[in-house]
């Protein structure tokens, strides 16, 4: 089932803006370093240094999920879809898809884990409702997209997004523990 979700979603949902959308919010260079700027310049604007320290806290979260999803992934050990069923897979813009790696590296979605890592981390520390909906909005655009993409199969991202939500909420509670005065 895990297989027909993914190729119902990756062809079935087929679209040319899609495509560039879903490609464009899976870079790490064009989509998420822009947004950890616009992230950091908002918290530095607003609060100073403790937004310089809520950044660093929230870049540490990341860190930690990202570090945890790769333990993963080498224990489970188990292939993308875009490494066995690539035959099938549509590409953007109806591109042909070769294999993508050779180390099996699926399980979990790290991108999935890092980005419900970070928009959880920011739901329990902050009172900022916009950026709230805005991470919560874009990390179902990010899951989506490896599904979208082939990168994943829905079990990988589903289960990314449960460690990322996990890791998140619990670097949430130690920071708040940590520094219960702290307020954003």
């Amino acid at each position: 089932m895990d297989e027909q979700v993914l190729l119902w979603i990756n062809q079935g949902c087929a679209h040319p803006l899609l495509d560039e959308l879903f490609w464009w919010v899976s870079q790490r260079t064009w989509f998420s370093a822009p947004l950890s700027i616009a992230l950091l310049c908002y918290s530095i604007f607003r609060f100073r240094w403790h937004g310089m320290l809520f950044f660093f806290l929230l870049a540490v979260t990341v860190i930690v999920s990202n570090s945890f999803g790769d333990v993963l992934k080498n224990i489970f050990s188990e292939p993308r879809p875009c490494q066995i069923i690539f035959e099938q897979l549509r590409g953007p813009n109806n591109a042909i898809l070769g294999p993508c790696g050779y180390s099996m590296n699926g399980m979990p979605s790290n991108h999935a884990i890092n980005f419900c890592a970070a928009a959880t981390f920011v739901a329990f520390t902050t009172s900022w409702r916009v950026w709230k909906v805005y991470l919560f909005f874009i990390t179902v655009l990010v899951c989506l997209s490896r599904i979208y993409l082939g990168k994943h199969y829905p079990s990988q991202v589903l289960v990314g997004s449960g460690i990322g939500g996990a890791v998140g909420w619990l670097c949430a509670v130690i920071v708040r523990a940590i520094f219960p005065k702290l307020r954003y």
